[in-house]
């Protein structure tokens, strides 16, 4: 069984991540908000294993923190918004259960 969205989302955020180290028209000037959309998208279609709310509260908190610091100046934050969301986008894809066959999950 394919999963469409699955495959679209990693597929959206290595490009986002191949934007940042290559010169790519689009891709370079938006690659966090491509990221972005990336990490909502993952987050629309899987459902977080059981035992993992203080996760999605630090991702909640990791993905304001990340926006916040495209648009206002915090020292640290602003600088490294791209790879802040980054690891915020491949925690929440670690604590994400699989899917099995008869779509119950773990």
């Amino acid at each position: 069984m394919i999963f469409f969205g699955r495959i679209a989302s990693l597929a959206t955020a290595n490009a986002a991540v191949v934007g940042v180290f290559t010169d790519i028209p689009i891709l370079s000037a938006y690659a966090f908000w491509i990221l972005v959309g990336a990490y909502f998208l993952w987050f629309a279609i899987h459902r977080l294993a059981k035992g993992f709310k203080p996760l999605l509260i630090a991702s909640i908190v990791l993905i304001l923190v990340a926006i916040v610091g495209v648009f206002v100046d915090i020292p640290i934050v602003s600088d490294y918004a791209f790879w802040i969301m980054e690891a915020n986008y491949l925690m929440i894809v670690a604590a994400t259960g699989t899917v099995k066959v008869d779509g119950k999950g773990d």
